[in-house]
């Protein structure tokens, strides 16, 4: 019967090409919105987890403030927790408010110093938008007392790649210290994420007169596709096999009741939080903006629903011949009704498959569009321009979506069509 509906479709296609238009605008509408909020997502976390340590944050928290004394430690049970991460790397954050950054007689306060390795975490921070340097200087002998700093800071500064900067902040014990620093990289980000530099973390353990091997934290970078939330609870569980360690870390403020209710605790406290509790906030912003979208959609679909009622009813009256025809040959009611319904679900398909391509070609020219010169786009794009994210779960949760308003709208008739007695069917003109 399916097989006979297609067969419909294809020979009442001159019929069916506006509402297939409308459909697959509708469709494409769909898949350029859902695709540029959950890009706009995936922008923001790929950005964060450079800038908050990984998708996975490992902390160690003592009554002084971060601190973790055995990073090997703490290495070692992340790789026998069977996460397949892609990188793990222990940093050290400096987040002082004291923290300056001194160039030709002017200064800028950084929001945070990341020490990192990057002999292990190379491959994560070479994505970042360089525009002068990169990475490769910074590892090995050759980046010591080298720094990275975004175009923003160099652009205040008015410093240049190869520059001597000087870094100021405090040590763990309450002085201030300072280190010449060389430029060996500058990268492209005008978000608060560009408001950090990223240095060796020796160099910083030195600065803050820490032992060498000393971190405040594990960056823990997982697959593409991983269920970040699932694997930081899995996570959090193998740590608290040897280790003291906060509840389930749901944002940021969980943390820091945490650790104010633990700050007489000379004990080593362990917090495993992921970058998605980092974002609470943007990701309830951007979840509300695909609400919004969603609403938008459900308004414009709901347009599209009457047009493919009043299309279907004209659709029935013409065929009513047809109709008479196929309830004389033996076909029941229900059948009839069945073939109208599955039209219009293979008429879904076919217009959301147009849709879901015009969609991609709307990608392609949004893409081309250089948005650097927006300061606030900053946040949600990579190198100036908006990149979208399609998952398969997606697609078809669209694509259900679709199918079920289309047949919904072609229910009324079909139904109405089904009822038509099959004597005064075959004498209408």
């Amino acid at each position: 019967m399916f097989r006979f509906a297609l067969r419909n479709l294809f020979l009442q296609r001159k019929r069916y090409a506006l509402m297939g238009v409308a459909i697959a605008i509708g469709f494409a509408l769909i898949t350029v919105l859902t695709g540029l909020s959950y890009g706009a997502l995936e922008t923001i976390k790929t950005k964060a987890a450079r800038y908050f340590s990984g998708h996975i944050i490992v902390q160690g928290f003592e009554n002084t403030g971060f601190s973790i004394k055995n990073t090997q430690d703490f290495l070692d049970t992340v790789h026998e927790s069977g996460i397949h991460f892609r990188t793990v790397s222990p940093r050290t954050i400096y987040y002082g408010k004291e923290v300056r950054i001194f160039f030709g007689g002017s200064y800028l306060r950084l929001l945070r110093v990341i020490g990192a390795d990057f002999d292990s975490e190379g491959n994560e921070l070479e994505k970042l938008p360089f525009v002068a340097g990169g990475i490769d200087s910074m590892k090995g002998e050759d980046g010591r007392n080298g720094i990275i700093i975004s175009t923003e800071t160099a652009r205040l500064l008015g410093a240049r790649l190869g520059d001597d900067v000087i870094l100021y902040l405090k040590t763990i014990s309450g002085q201030y210290n300072m280190a010449y620093m060389v430029v060996k990289g500058i990268f492209d980000e005008t978000s608060i994420f560009g408001y950090a530099a990223y240095m060796n973390r020796t160099d910083l353990n030195a600065l803050m007169n820490m032992p060498e091997d000393w971190a405040t934290e594990i960056a823990v970078y997982t697959k593409e596709g991983s269920d970040i939330p699932k694997l930081t609870e899995k996570l959090r569980m193998k740590f608290a096999e040897d280790h003291d360690v906060f509840p389930p870390i749901l944002s940021r403020k969980d943390f820091s009741d945490f650790r104010s209710s633990n700050r007489n605790n000379d004990n080593e406290k362990v917090g495993v939080m992921s970058v998605e509790a980092q974002l609470e906030q943007l990701k309830n912003l951007l979840d509300a903006f695909l609400v919004c979208t969603y609403f938008v959609l459900v308004v414009f679909l709901l347009i599209v629903m009457m047009g493919i009622l009043n299309t279907y009813r004209v659709l029935i009256y013409e065929r009513t011949r047809e109709i008479g025809t196929m309830r004389a040959i033996g076909m029941q009611a229900g059948d009839v009704k069945r073939i109208f319904l599955y039209e219009a679900a293979a008429l879904a398909v076919v217009a959301s498959a147009a849709g879901f391509f015009l969609g991609l070609v709307t990608f392609w020219g949004i893409g081309l569009f250089d948005l650097k010169g927006i300061s606030v786009a900053g946040m949600f794009t990579e190198n100036g321009h908006l990149q979208h994210f399609i998952s398969v779960r997606t697609v078809f949760l669209n694509l259900l979506f679709m199918i079920v308003a289309v047949v919904a709208a072609a229910y009324g008739p079909a139904k109405k069509a089904s009822l038509m007695p099959p004597a005064e069917a075959l004498r209408k003109d």
